[in-house]
């Protein structure tokens, strides 16, 4: 949710400025892709995966070299204390990201990694950061009011310790019943340290909704039917273990339509069921995994394909029901450019709720 603020911001400077005038910098990154260098035969870059959500959803000009110049992957920070990298460096390359960025694009957005103590134990933390580059912060929390309030706490005392400047307060993934209240009593509490606060994003499920794609990719399969569907999104996850009969009674009233269906492949009446179904009224708008690690429990050629046939996004998970179900309910899916859809969906939500020109500053520029 951190992330919707930082498009919902990028979003609103693009309705204003110019777009070449943007840039965008992650200074600190996690978890990282491979992207294409813009020099022709240059070696492909590593990058953070915000980067190249950022880039291609909305089309920046600015480079990727510059967009990303510290990376911290796995076993970093055990490198950093057996004294195997330089952080001096690393602070250099962040700073010569950013006097390039700045030199080109007069609008920059800067998202950090994380509360604002992430990166502290090599001195890369959020608020330092903040400090090395200059800039304001824009807090980004999540919760209760009291629970709220105490993260906050934590991260003002962080930002005052290195001397930097809360702008404001986004609070994120608030019931919905519960934003009227909140916006009252913490933006009371707020007020009283002299902090804004500049929106209450309430939660959308649809936004945390994994796509087929997301499932293929963490199950680390690809879809043997409905490619075409590789985005769609499924409204919940039915893991099915009741009788044929009763399933086919489900089918019937509509509750499993748009489900994502995880069915052991053993269970073949199951997915006989289910094209039945929709060969007859076409109601199957979810998808199907199925698993089991016997390669005599997967469906046969026949079935496979009117699978095909039936379009219907499909794959083989060759894994014990139980692990399919605990790698699911571990997985979170994050926006990516390829799933417009969910990101625009995403930035209508924020900006429905935060509102920007306090993020901004009242201006444009300065990013």
């Amino acid at each position: 949710y951190r992330r919707l603020t930082s498009l919902g911001l990028l979003a609103a400077l693009s309705s204003r400025v110019p777009l070449e005038s943007i840039g965008y910098l992650k200074p600190v990154g996690q978890q990282h892709v491979e992207v294409q260098a813009a020099a022709e035969g240059a070696p492909p870059l590593r990058v953070d995966k915000d980067c190249r959500l950022a880039k291609e959803y909305f089309g920046l000009r600015c480079e990727y070299k510059h967009m990303s110049p510290v990376l911290m992957p796995r076993g970093f920070t055990k490198s950093y204390v057996d004294g195997e990298i330089d952080m001096e460096r690393q602070k250099q390359a962040l700073l010569h990201a950013w006097e390039a960025l700045r030199a080109a694009h007069p609008n920059v957005v800067v998202e950090g990694t994380g509360h604002m103590g992430v990166g502290s134990i090599v001195g890369l933390d959020n608020a330092a950061v903040a400090k090395l580059l200059g800039l304001e912060v824009v807090l980004v929390c999540e919760g209760g009011l009291g629970s709220a309030f105490d993260e906050l706490s934590l991260n003002l005392a962080v930002c005052a310790a290195q001397g930097v400047k809360v702008r404001c307060v986004v609070l994120n993934r608030v019931q919905p019943a519960k934003v009227e209240m909140m916006r009252d009593y913490l933006g009371r509490a707020l007020g009283r340290i002299g902090v804004p606060l500049a929106g209450l994003v309430p939660t959308e499920p649809f936004l945390a909704a994994p796509s087929m794609g997301d499932f293929a990719k963490l199950l680390g399969q690809r879809l043997i039917s409905g490619e075409e569907h590789v985005l769609r999104h499924c409204g919940g996850v039915q893991f099915v273990t009741c009788s044929v009969r009763r399933f086919e009674e489900r089918l019937a009233e509509g509750e499993y339509s748009d489900r994502l269906l995880v069915v052991h492949g053993s269970r073949l009446g199951i997915l006989e069921a289910c094209l039945r179904h929709h060969a007859q009224t076409g109601e199957i708008r979810g998808g199907v995994i199925f698993t089991g690690t016997r390669h005599s429990w997967a469906p046969d050629e026949p079935i496979l394909a009117r699978l095909r046939e039936s379009r219907i996004p499909t794959m083989h998970a060759p894994l014990e029901t139980t692990e399919v179900a605990e790698r699911i309910q571990k997985f979170t899916a994050k926006l990516n450019a390829t799933d417009r859809q969910r990101t625009e969906a995403a930035i209508r939500h924020v900006q429905a709720h935060v509102d920007m020109d306090v993020l901004l500053g009242g201006t444009a520029a300065g990013g």
